[in-house]
């Protein structure tokens, strides 16, 4: 059903062409049924024609009345409505009504001037006849979303069991980062949902935005959706419901504050229209969104035999750890959106697959110190946002790896050295199993690791001079890194710091004469034999490794050597002298 408003003007129009005898009103649909290509023509029931009084119908949306002779004309010795090339026509879809008068036709009344008992007759039950017609389009815009407005709004979405929210609820302002390196617009909804880790605090945006072609971040105001919860800290709110496209990272910068107004009628549409998206049930994809609105990542699988569906769904939960409270709620959120008779269990937990990385990078000499660390905190939280993100059934890519990181605008060039799984034409071994990022290490020759060495004397015994020890192990530090610029992977002996070898460089009072030198000494093709820990005594010795990316390695008697990445450059952070107190 369809309603078009008749304006007063049409109104009078029809009640004057009626009294003078003619048609008034005659509808036709728009095209013509069974009609080829354009212009069209209508025939009329009435022929012949002598005059086509006013045609009016619907164009864009809206009551219109047509021109005679610009917009159509009438044609074929009076039998047709004939649409002009170039003129204006109704929508397709609609009905258009025409009045004419037929040849021949003699009235019974003609006064129809202004003034005239028949004119003000006509145009007194015309105004009543237009005020009809505008309230009889209020009744038919209050049945629909779109027009609805205020009670009458109120009334179409409780058909959805939906309200208008008051003034007081809690709303937050929500960040949308694009992904470094993506391109083209990215449109974030309205009812786009954030959740906190834990999945306690879910909030919804309340209107769509999008992020232009080089815009790096949208905001939108988001409203919580339960009304008696407490309002979210600052940073909180960092968990998609539906992962977008092209969007990394999403947080709420400043902690959420309640609302003075209620939700307008634009809000309540909005909402009311994302209701039936948002509240998708009985499906596969229903469970799995269910399940990710807890904070947990999760395969949902269709059981089968024999190529045959069971009625059975399996969701297998993937989390380090799963606490009861956390387990019944995962319970109480698939049966709520479970299939009519369909089995669904919740299987043990599997541990998602830890990513270790090792990767070196290329940054510009220019860039303060800084700036590389907080290049490198990035880098970091993007590779961890995509194994995070990364379904389990597909395989990790080794390009958007890199891209991730080239996204970075301090990063000029990276190479991916170690992996903790095995890549296959660019491509992590990782189908059917989930992720999280474990280590990632970021070697950066502009971020030198530092070195700290720490001297243990015992009470009572001469203590080193450590002006000493510290020109030793700078000038020994100053020939590593220039050996690692011209060693390849390959050179791995000659990369490997073991505790032997930086003993070697320490003047300590070594027990075997000769032992004692320049690092470059192990460098040549008869190497001096090295120095072992029992040489040191009675001090006690060891080497502290720190990479700017948190990786930390002990070098001690009997543990493993410091391996140096190629290019990898270090940098002296201290000697420490330590008294050891006698036991005794």
């Amino acid at each position: 059903m369809t309603f078009r408003r008749r304006s007063y003007p049409e109104v009078l129009n029809h009640l004057l062409t009626g009294i003078l005898g003619g048609v008034t009103a005659e509808s036709h649909p728009y095209p013509p049924t069974e009609s080829g290509e354009g212009p069209h023509a209508h025939a009329l029931q009435k022929t012949p024609v002598q005059q086509i009084l006013a045609v009016y119908g619907e164009r864009n949306g809206q009551s219109h009345e047509f021109v005679r002779d610009t917009d159509y004309a009438l044609a074929g010795e009076g039998q047709t409505l004939q649409w002009l090339e170039g003129g204006q026509t109704p929508d397709p879809g609609t009905v258009l009504d025409v009045d004419y008068m037929p040849a021949g036709v003699e009235a019974a009344v003609t006064d129809i001037q202004i003034g005239s008992v028949v004119r003000t007759l006509a145009e007194s039950i015309g105004l009543e006849m237009a005020r009809m017609y505008a309230q009889m389009e209020g009744v038919y815009k209050s049945a629909f979303i779109d027009t609805a407005a205020g009670k009458a709004l109120d009334n179409v979405v409780a058909l959805l069991d939906l309200t208008r929210i008051t003034a007081g609820r809690f709303t937050a302002e929500i960040a949308f980062t694009r992904t470094p390196g993506s391109h083209g617009e990215i449109h974030i909804p309205a009812g786009t949902r954030i959740l906190t880790e834990d999945g306690q605090l879910e909030y919804e945006t309340t209107a769509a935005t999008t992020l232009l072609e080089g815009q790096n971040s949208a905001k939108a105001v988001g409203r919580d959706v339960e009304d008696n919860s407490e309002g979210a800290e600052a940073g909180t709110l960092t968990v998609l419901a539906k992962p977008i496209a092209g969007i990394s990272e999403v947080t709420n910068e400043i902690p959420a504050s309640q609302s003075n107004a209620d939700e307008t009628d634009s809000e309540l549409r909005t909402r009311a229209k994302s209701f039936l998206h948002g509240s998708e049930k009985a499906t596969v994809g229903a469970i799995q969104e269910a399940v990710t609105r807890q904070g947990i990542k999760a395969e949902v699988v269709e059981k089968m035999d024999g190529g045959v569906l069971t009625g059975a769904v399996e969701v297998i939960p993937h989390a380090e750890s799963i606490d009861e409270d956390l387990r019944q709620r995962i319970n109480t959120a698939i049966y709520d959106v479970r299939p009519a008779g369909i089995q669904v269990t919740l299987a043990d937990k599997v541990a998602p697959t830890r990513i270790d990385l090792t990767i070196r990078v290329t940054t510009s000499p220019d860039l303060l110190e800084t700036d590389l660390r907080a290049a490198q905190e990035r880098v970091r939280e993007e590779v961890a946002d995509y194994f995070n993100a990364l379904p389990a059934s597909e395989s990790g890519s080794v390009n958007r790896i890199i891209g991730l990181v080239m996204g970075v605008p301090e990063i000029e060039d990276v190479e991916i050295l170690e992996a903790s799984v095995a890549i296959v034409d660019n491509r992590f071994d990782l189908v059917d199993q989930t992720t999280l990022l474990g280590t990632l290490d970021i070697i950066d020759p502009n971020l030198p690791t530092q070195l700290q060495l720490v001297v243990g004397v015992p009470d009572g015994t001469t203590l080193p001079a450590a002006a000493d020890l510290s020109e030793a192990l700078s000038t020994a530090v100053n020939q590593i890194n220039a050996m690692n610029e011209s060693v390849s992977l390959a050179d791995e002996g000659q990369r490997a710091l073991s505790f032997e070898r930086l003993l070697y460089v320490l003047p300590l009072p070594h027990d075997t004469e000769g032992d004692t030198g320049s690092f470059n000494d192990l460098l040549t093709e008869s190497p001096p034999a090295l120095p072992a820990a029992s040489h040191a005594e009675p001090y006690t010795v060891s080497w502290s490794f720190s990479r700017q990316s948190g990786v930390s390695q002990i070098v001690e008697p009997g543990a493993a050597a410091f391996v140096l990445e190629p290019f990898e450059r270090l940098q002296l952070a201290g000697v420490t002298i330590e008294v050891e107190a006698d036991d005794a």
